[in-house]
């Protein structure tokens, strides 16, 4: 993986002007790995007078991108990647592309099924597609099968709204939900698909370049660039095997009160001989390629040694 530094952040930055005109072709990991970032599968439970039990049940695949034109172009091939199923909305500051068609779910729940989740998402797809089970096979939907519904969703982070909780807490707790055989690689240190890895730091990663006062040099600062993957705890594993697939890194505890971790790639070395390849090689998409472009020009600046150079 390892490549000439110069000719890697060259031609990084030599592609800013071609990042809009380019048409890309998503590699299916990639999706997953975007999905375990920024992604849901959820079940709602919504209020309908004309349903035998008051509530119509429906499930949602979605994913998330801050508003940028060109976090809509990614969130637009995503959906051209699933037929062109499901729409795009704006809320506040996010896009969200969202499918609730059973029909189009099912081929989404095909995806899934060949490119497995690799975070702790991936029980509650599995959860999610019990639902699908039971809204494909009994309409309309038996007690046992919207109780069967009410003790699935109930597992989920969330869980059951009090409206739900007011009508069925007694009768739900009669169904117990299926037991969810874990993943091996959930257990395991095993590399990644890098695909997956360039997914997930799409929504999750960050390319920085950090300024720090430091009297010795000519402006007074220093800058020190960083390339970082965050990460709640539950997943730790997933991080340790980015560490482990990309062979740089180093895990970073959360400050007290927190429960999130970090891969930082700090050393010019790593980050010149591995992680620029490995992006030139896997590449980003929408917003984040544009940071990425900049990190790398910075880079190349650094190299140099043109910027904040040291008092004569």
């Amino acid at each position: 993986m390892v490549m000439d530094n110069n000719t890697n952040i060259n031609n990084t930055a030599d592609k800013e002007n071609e990042v809009k005109l380019k048409k890309f072709i998503l590699n299916p990991w990639f999706i997953t790995g975007y999905t375990d970032g920024e992604g849901s599968f959820s079940v709602r439970l919504r209020s309908d007078l004309n349903s035998v039990f008051l509530f119509n049940v429906s499930i949602v695949y979605s994913i998330c991108a801050e508003v940028n034109p060109e976090n809509k172009n990614l969130l637009l091939l995503i959906k051209e990647n699933f037929h062109n199923s499901g729409s795009i909305s704006k809320s506040g500051n996010m896009y969200s592309y969202q499918v609730s068609d059973i029909n189009s779910l099912i081929k989404i729940r095909k995806h899934f099924s060949s490119y497995p989740l690799q975070t702790s998402k991936a029980k509650y797809f599995v959860l999610w597609c019990e639902v699908m089970d039971i809204i494909i096979e009994k309409k309309p939907l038996t007690l046992k099968g919207f109780l069967k519904v009410l003790s699935l969703k109930k597992m989920f982070p969330k869980g059951l709204s009090s409206k739900v909780k007011d009508k069925y807490t007694d009768l739900e707790d009669t169904v117990q939900p299926s037991v969810i055989q874990s993943n091996p690689e959930f257990t395991r240190l095993v590399c990644l698909n890098c695909n997956w890895i360039a997914g997930f730091v799409q929504a999750d990663g960050t390319f920085g370049l950090n300024y720090t006062k430091q009297p010795r040099m000519k402006l007074g600062y220093t800058c020190q660039p960083q390339f970082r993957v965050t990460q709640h705890e539950r997943d730790l594993l997933v991080l340790n095997r980015i560490i482990y697939t990309l062979k740089c890194g180093t895990l970073v505890s959360p400050c007290s009160g927190r429960d999130r971790y970090d891969i930082s790639v700090a050393n010019l070395n790593y980050l010149l001989t591995i992680i620029v390849p490995f992006f030139e090689k896997y590449p980003l998409y929408g917003a984040k390629s544009l940071d990425y472009i900049d990190f790398c020009k910075g880079l190349l600046l650094i190299e140099k040694k043109n910027i904040l150079i040291k008092k004569v």
